[in-house]
């Protein structure tokens, strides 16, 4: 009996979405347009894994220090961290002196705020969540929810504030 609730209990934490965290400082340089752009030029290039410095492993692991299975990129002056906390999948992006201008945290659609789901069920009611991000820089968070139409399959992805404000559909 004893083994079976603590296989029980260690399967509860394995399946929890998000592991608290300390609050990442940012760099306080960027603003979330200048943040956008960077992200975005850093997409539109090709990247490549790199073995990141002393100074980078050191900023990951105090900002996010629960971190594992970390792959590093760079391309166009930006490096992105990928790793996961538990079983939930992280993204993290720095600059040239290691400052942390954004990251991005896969989420359940039961982890969306109220307002936010709301707002997306009664622009696109004809569709279902599928992948959900919560978008974390020093302006703001934003959340890059992909729903699918039903009778189509046809993907629309959109961002809303955390407000439940839409910003925009993205055309990938």
């Amino acid at each position: 009996m004893m083994l079976f609730l603590a296989i029980s209990f260690l399967a509860f934490i394995a399946t929890q979405s998000v592991i608290a965290q300390s609050n990442p400082a940012f760099a306080t340089k960027y603003s979330g347009i200048e943040a956008e752009n960077m992200t975005q030029k850093y997409k539109r290039s090709h990247s490549k894994d790199i073995r990141p410095t002393e100074l980078f492993n050191q900023q990951l692991m105090k900002d996010f220090p629960d971190a594992k299975r970390i792959d590093w990129e760079t391309a166009s002056d930006v490096y992105e961290a990928e790793f996961e906390i538990g079983r939930t999948d992280y993204k993290a992006y720095y600059d040239n002196n290691a400052g942390l201008f954004m990251y991005v945290v896969e989420i359940r659609e039961s982890d969306l705020p109220a307002i936010v789901k709301n707002t997306a069920q009664a622009r696109y009611p004809k569709h279902n969540f599928e992948d959900i991000e919560k978008i974390v820089r020093r302006s703001g968070i934003i959340y890059k929810i992909e729903l699918e139409r039903e009778k189509d399959k046809r993907d629309v992805k959109a961002l809303f504030k955390e407000d439940g404000n839409f910003i925009k559909e993205i055309i990938d």
